[in-house]
Parts: C-alpha cells; sequence; structure tokens
C-alpha cells in the first residue's frame, strides 16, 4: 500500500536536502545527478546517495536582507548565507530561521560565520526546481544553540522481543514564548505550523531510537490543526524523513501513511492501532512511527504579554 500523495511529486522530492557522492573519486554535488562530471560515462550507476538532513554544516559567509521579496515579506528582515557540508565539498544558500531582527538592530556578521549550522524543516515559499530556494528545507539553525545537532546513528537491536514497546521518542516545540502571570506559551516561529513540528519530532525520535529510517512500515500523524484543508501531514512527515522503501523509479516513498483527527487525542489513539499494526506477524511491519503535532489557532485577544526568545 502506497501513501502517494495528491501533490507534485517534485514538492515532496525537493523537501529533502540531499545530494549525492561519485564512488570512484570521491566528488559529491548538490541535488542527485546520474554521472559524474569530472568521471564521466563510468560513473553511471556508481553515484551514493547522501542525506544532508541529520548533517551539520557550517556557516561560510552571510548577509542581511533588509529588503525582503513578496514571498518572503512576512518573514521581515532575516540573514541569509551560504552553508558548506563536508569540508566546502557541498555548497549551498540557506537561510538563518528562530531569528527575529529589528530594524535599528546592526548585526556583526564577523561572530556568525564560521560556526556550525544545522538544517531545519520549514514552511515552503517555492516549489519549482527553477528557484534559487527551491525548498524552505534551506533553512538552518545555529548548532550550539535551542535544539543542539545531534548525529543520528543506525543502531541494530540487540534482542527480540515477544511483544511490541517503545523503542525510542521525539519532543519539539517553538523556540519563541509568550510570558503570562503564571506560565509560559509556546509560540511558533512565522515559518513554522503542524508539519514542521511533526517532522522535527520525528526526526529526533530516529535519532533517539536509533531505528533504520526505512524499516518504519507505517507512520501516524494525529492533529487538529493541519495548514491544508485537504492535504495530510504524515505523507509529507514520511517523504522528507525517508521513512520506509523509497521507489526507485521517481524517488517517493511508498510507506502507508495516514492522518487522524480528534480534539486531544487524535495522535494517543493511534497508539493502538501502531502496538496492534507490529504485534500481527502478517503485517510485516516491525516499526510504526506516531505522532502528535498541533500550532494553536486561536484568535488574538487584546492583553499584551511579553515575548521572549528562549536560547
Amino acid at each position: 500500500m502506497s501513501s502517494e500523495p495528491i501533490e507534485r511529486r517534485v514538492a515532496y522530492i525537493g523537501d529533502r536536502l540531499r545530494g549525492c557522492r561519485c564512488q570512484l573519486c570521491g566528488k559529491e554535488y548538490f541535488n542527485l545527478r546520474d554521472y559524474c562530471g569530472r568521471c564521466g560515462e563510468k560513473s553511471f550507476g556508481k553515484m551514493e546517495e547522501i542525506d544532508l538532513f541529520y548533517e551539520k554544516g557550517v556557516l561560510e559567509v552571510c548577509t542581511l536582507i533588509t529588503e525582503p521579496t513578496n514571498k518572503f515579506r512576512k518573514i521581515g528582515r532575516f540573514i541569509y548565507g551560504i552553508i558548506s557540508f563536508h569540508n566546502g565539498k557541498i555548497r549551498v544558500p540557506g537561510r538563518l530561521t528562530d531569528k527575529i531582527i529589528r530594524e535599528d538592530e546592526e548585526i556583526d556578521f564577523s561572530s556568525l560565520e564560521g560556526r556550525e549550522v544545522v538544517p531545519r524543516f520549514r514552511r515552503r515559499y517555492a516549489v519549482k526546481r527553477s528557484e534559487i530556494i527551491p525548498t524552505i528545507s534551506l533553512t538552518f539553525t545555529f548548532a550550539d544553540e535551542y535544539y543542539p545537532h545531534q548525529e543520528y546513528r543506525i543502531a541494530n537491536p540487540n534482542k527480540d522481543y515477544d511483544t511490541p514497546g517503545i523503542v525510542g521518542y521525539g519532543v519539539y516545540v517553538s523556540r519563541f514564548r509568550i510570558k503570562e502571570p503564571f506560565m509560559e506559551r509556546s509560540v511558533p516561529f512565522i515559518d513554522e505550523d503542524a508539519i514542521t513540528a511533526a517532522v522535527e519530532a520525528g526526526k529526533l525520535a530516529l535519532i533517539h531510537s536509533g531505528v533504520n529510517h526505512r524499516l518504519v512500515g507505517k507512520v501516524y500523524v494525529g492533529s487538529e490543526s493541519n495548514p491544508y484543508a485537504v492535504k495530510p501531514i504524515a505523507s509529507k512527515v514520511a517523504q522528507v524523513l525517508k521513512l520506509g522503501e523509497e521507489d526507485a523509479s521517481d524517488g517517493v516513498q511508498g510507506v502507508d501513511a495516514v492522518d487522524t483527527e480528534f480534539a486531544c487525542k487524535a495522535a494517543t489513539s493511534m497508539f493502538k492501532d501502531a502496538v496492534s499494526l507490529v504485534y500481527y506477524p502478517r503485517s510485516n511491519i516491525e516499526y510504526a512511527m506516531v505522532i502528535g503535532a498541533d500550532n494553536s489557532q486561536a484568535a488574538p485577544i487584546t492583553i499584551a504579554y511579553s515575548m521572549f526568545d528562549l536560547g
């Protein structure tokens, strides 16, 4: 069974921050290629795919965009630069997210350049391959700040169990806060929504568990704040995190994925389904991923609260 979404495939393939490496000479490229420009035709069939979404890069050079184009106007002023991976073998353009830059604020670029950054999955602003910024995947935060970089190491289980259980988990909460008299509320950045939170939580769950992403046979996402009217969240999570087996012909993941909606229990109810599915021997599913993700959609009120950055 496939969870192939009703959306242009270029959008899903572009959501991955991926490249390829020639197995003959080691040259790396951003985005996939059939052959190496250095080795020519003898490199056909010898291009290895590399996934940069779980890695960290270096911000080599950056500048401040003071007058964003229409697609980025809501974000306001932002820092844009060149990020390198693998000691400069791959360089990509990227935007630093989770930063509010005030009109009168001066930026010391020398204090930013040379620092390590990690990729973040944020809301899309373009889907065409011809765009300079093809997907919102090209957003980054500093590796030593909020949600620092964690290495994804795939581990083989050393013991088999007769009954299913939880092998890993991940938690993602937006960085910014509204401080009230007796509590703090998390506030998503302008480029965050329930989908971006689901992807980040799923990524952290894979890192914590060490489970091979290809072994995940079912994905559940429960939410009551889907930013789309009809498009699913679960299929987006499956494509970005490369869950399940990949269709070699077009690169789309074939894992089964489903969304559920039920106030306050959309995801918790799916734990029962996930346990039953893994426990049933004929399902041939070793691992299932269950995610609950929500973004408050309440109307703003007139009481003034102070908003701050949880660094």
